[in-house]
């Protein structure tokens, strides 16, 4: 009698162990995330409006890799935040599959619509409590369209969830939602667990706007893989314009007979400046400016690759464009001519190929 005792508390305790283990199991927490900030970058927001939908219902308290899965899910929005640099936007979390204990609702507004702020962003996040109804996301994604009926610009949308024991019913309401805000509107997915028809559903709901894409909690548990998936949703990275050169100073020479150019440069074969050509010219034009009893002769010279009858009239092309282009600046037609010379006034050898550059040139000949 007394082993059959024994026995039986034996197998008692062996089953309340096991027991014990599968709810440490399924009650643990997220391991440590070491944040990868994107707040140093030059950055500007892709959409200037940002709803979390995050799944609270029933399913989401069970165990996925040792964490409960709400306890991953709301891991994937915390570091979405504390990644994200500080953005002009509108931000929004709602939830749904609420235990009835909570609220009545089956879906709330648990924060925003409103300014994007990082720590409101998180302190609401805090007080979203352990799953335990339904999976009505149908109803959530209905009340989305609600949430964004004000907005402006375009919206990125995140929904976190396990899509266990969905139905079709959200991929009508995605359908809907595409149809209200067209092209405003991209949707992407985090899948938490590994439930295949989760899998399947998280896959169509991101296709629903073709500009968005499905990924799990577990690709984006390091810091790089977060602020990769950041970037991919709500950035575009700032490229400055390249620094504007400065303008040539150009003196007029109390001696030389006239100034000469070789890096007012043309496109091949043709008498359309090219952008570094401007600096160089914008200096004569302030040289001109300065010295309003200043005329110029324009000639334009050319090396001797082509026939004399060609470059001849290259050269008079060339040397109008650079006329026109001082006096579309403001200098008096009156004070400016152009003439081209073609290959006829070499100042360098035309047998290597520095000594063409040399006599691919502008000139500017004072008139008396």
């Amino acid at each position: 009698m007394n082993t059959r005792k024994g026995i039986w508390f034996l197998s008692f305790l062996a089953v309340a162990f096991l027991l014990s283990a599968c709810a440490m199991q399924q009650s643990g927490k997220p391991g440590p995330f070491q944040v990868k900030s994107l707040a140093d970058g030059n950055w500007k927001p892709k959409a200037d409006n940002l709803v979390f939908v995050l799944d609270t219902s029933s399913s989401m308290t069970e165990g996925y890799n040792g964490v409960e899965k709400f306890a991953t899910a709301k891991g994937v929005l915390a570091n979405f935040n504390q990644t994200m640099p500080d953005l002009n936007i509108k931000a929004a979390i709602r939830t749904f599959g609420h235990d009835p204990g909570l609220s009545r609702q089956s879906t709330m507004l648990a924060y925003g619509l409103t300014d994007y702020s990082r720590s409101d962003f998180a302190a609401s996040l805090d007080k979203i409590k352990p799953a335990g109804g339904p999976s009505p996301i149908e109803k959530a994604l209905g009340d989305v369209a609600g949430d964004l009926k004000d907005t402006q610009g375009k919206i990125a949308m995140v929904v976190v969830s396990d899509g266990k024991k969905m139905g079709k019913a959200p991929l009508a309401a995605a359908d809907s939602l595409k149809a209200q805000y067209a092209d405003r509107l991209c949707i992407y997915t985090v899948l938490v667990g590994d439930d295949p028809a989760g899998q399947r559903l998280m896959a169509d709901l991101s296709k629903t706007t073709g500009c968005g894409f499905t990924t799990t909690a577990d690709n984006l548990s390091t810091g790089a893989q977060m602020a990769n998936f950041v970037e991919t949703v709500m950035l575009e990275a700032v490229v400055a314009p390249p620094p504007k050169p400065a303008p040539v100073v150009v003196k007029t020479p109390p001696k030389k007979p006239s100034w000469v150019f070789n890096d007012i440069k043309f496109d091949f074969d043709k008498a359309t400046l090219r952008p570094e050509s401007y600096p160089v010219l914008d200096g004569v034009y302030e040289a001109l400016r300065g010295n309003p009893g200043l005329a110029v002769e324009i000639q334009g010279h050319t090396c001797a690759i082509g026939t004399d009858e060609y470059n001849m009239g290259l050269s008079q092309r060339r040397a109008n464009t650079v006329l026109k282009y001082l006096k579309d600046k403001g200098i008096s037609a009156s004070r400016l001519t152009a003439k081209g010379f073609g290959e006829s006034q070499p100042i360098d050898s035309n047998k290597t190929k520095e000594g063409r550059a040399n006599n691919r040139r502008v000139e500017f000949k004072p008139i008396q």
